[in-house]
């Protein structure tokens, strides 16, 4: 899904561009295990206590069972004060992952050189995973011409501190030019993102690997962060209409 960007030729001082959020959500569901093990991709790394031969839960008309099978101590254990649930049985979060964006059209319209405009949306999470979840973003690419080579770079933010794409730091100055994003709300690392003028360029698909913006250790209600896009251009922009797609990964922790 693109975002876009249109600059109408000979008119040096329009530009319109459309961001369109594309959402990926990742669940991952991992059953209790027998035997410690990693596993490895270049995106994702999970770490497991034991591995199970096999669990799940089978009905009929009649009846209901919930196994764990392999797993070398399963059931209920409990004593005065505590109880102790171990097995794939006993995986049912209260609270069901949830992961939403409030708006997946993002659209500036018409841009005055040396004018910043900016425009924001809403994530929220909900899990009732004990060990809570993150939220990590990526691009497909810098804002690009439609049927053109042209591109609206990355923001590097201020020239007295540049920012990178994990490392915000303000973008105040009217001449830097760009496109980078601000993030604030629960879950959100505040000594990066210190306030509304800390911005980071986003990572490049292909070329970095996405990057956290939210993230929690423990249950989280109705988490909610809103992110601020913010994109300058200079008088020499070319014109035309740009885009490109950003990707939000939402990934509850078990």
């Amino acid at each position: 899904m693109p975002n876009f960007i249109k600059i109408l030729p000979k008119i040096k001082k329009t530009k319109l561009i459309t961001l369109i959020i594309n959402v990926i959500v990742f669940t991952l569901f991992i059953p209790v295990p027998v035997k410690a093990d990693t596993l490895l991709s270049p995106s994702y790394t999970i770490q497991m206590s034991s591995i199970n031969i096999g669990a799940g839960t089978a009905t009929s008309s009649s009846y209901a069972l919930n196994t764990t099978i392999g797993q070398t101590i399963q059931g209920l254990f409990g004593t005065t004060g505590y109880l102790v649930k171990a097995g794939f049985q006993y995986v049912h979060p209260l609270i069901p992952f949830s992961f939403k964006i409030s708006n997946l059209n993002i659209s500036f319209g018409t841009l005055v050189p040396g004018s910043p405009s900016s425009l924001s949306n809403t994530l929220t999470v909900t899990t009732g995973s004990a060990h809570g979840y993150l939220v990590n973003t990526i691009e497909d690419h810098s804002l690009r011409l439609v049927n053109g080579t042209a591109t609206i770079p990355n923001t590097s933010c201020d020239l007295a501190l540049t920012c990178t794409i994990t490392d915000a730091t303000p973008w105040t100055d009217p001449t830097r030019y760009g496109f980078g994003y601000n993030i604030q709300g629960t879950d959100v690392n505040t000594s990066d993102f210190v306030n509304s003028t800390y911005f980071r360029p986003f990572p490049v698909q292909n070329v970095d690997q996405p990057v956290t913006i939210m993230q929690r250790n423990g249950v989280a209600t109705n988490s909610a962060a809103t992110v601020t896009y913010k994109i300058n251009i200079s008088g020499s922009q070319a014109a035309g209409t740009y885009q490109n797609s950003i990707q939000y990964i939402a990934t509850p922790s078990f």
